[in-house]
């Protein structure tokens, strides 16, 4: 089988060679190539009769040369597919869209997601997240591992930092780029954008992919200070081309925990891991 796929090889396939030794062939494409096993090819052929196996061999070398084409013609056309991933922190998507994309839970409220985003041009709106499909078929290598240390190498230095007061008097940092759709994923490297030392934690919003707002708790003032971060999340989410989340998060030692308001009061609900942090 090998040796009739080498013989039609320089007619049905010129630019293409054949290791034998190894079974695979590899097809070059413009200044790539790829290699693909002979393992179902001879599969086929073994239920045939000998006479049909020229007719099978070309067909097969015509469909995967086609294949292979495709898929690298179709990796240029979106650039430089390694460079340009990235990862995005969103809120937890739902079971069956899981499936399909790259992604990863990150705690129990958000995910972390490998998306892809043209090298030139495009903003916030025009990431889009990368399918196990799309893997497959552009031959990405540890994709998870690239995008996450492309958006740490990057994204993050390329946010901007500003402090600023709540209408309470209260303090809050404010991470941002206004055409970046990746400022979530500053929760990854959450402590090189802390404003000094969180003994009882901080408090964390993600009103809009490109913005992070984040309040330092100090137990005397919490529950004004997070009434007022939640109603400054609300505005700032309405308003944006680029909605995340209006949930609030608190983070201490190196994990997040949802937080909501009680009905009555009004109060923010402490989680109870927390309640020792602040009594």
């Amino acid at each position: 089988m090998r040796a009739l796929v080498a013989d039609l090889l320089p007619v049905l396939a010129p630019h293409a060679m054949l290791d034998q030794d190894a079974g695979r062939l590899v097809l070059l494409v413009g200044t790539a190539h790829a290699e693909v096993s002979l393992d179902r090819l001879t599969a086929a052929c073994a239920k045939l009769p000998p006479h049909a196996w020229p007719t099978r061999v070309e067909a097969w070398l015509g469909e995967k040369t086609g294949e292979v084409a495709a898929a690298l013609q179709e990796r240029e056309q979106r650039g430089l597919v390694e460079e340009a991933l990235r990862v995005q922190v969103t809120p937890r998507k739902r079971r069956g869209e899981r499936r399909l994309l790259m992604c990863t839970p990150y705690g129990n409220l958000l995910d972390v997601v490998v998306t892809h985003r043209p090298l030139a041009g495009g903003g916030p709106a025009s990431v889009s997240a990368l399918s196990r499909e799309d893997v497959n078929r552009l031959a990405v290598a540890d994709p998870g591992s690239r995008a996450l240390a492309n958006t740490l190498r990057e994204e993050l230095p390329m946010f901007t930092v500003a402090d600023r007061v709540l209408p309470t008097g209260d303090p809050v940092r404010v991470i941002s780029h206004s055409t970046s759709p990746y400022v979530t994923s500053a929760l990854l490297d959450i402590t090189r954008f802390l404003p000094g030392p969180c003994p009882y934690g901080a408090l964390i919003a993600l009103p809009r992919y490109s913005e992070i707002l984040l309040h330092r708790v100090h137990p005397q003032s919490l529950h004004q200070a997070a009434r007022a971060l939640a109603d400054l999340v609300s505005a700032t989410r309405a308003r944006a081309h680029d909605p995340c989340t209006d949930r609030l998060l608190w983070w201490a030692d190196d994990a997040l925990y949802g937080v909501s308001f009680g009905r009555l009061a009004g109060r923010l609900r402490v989680p109870r891991t927390l309640r020792g942090l602040i009594h």
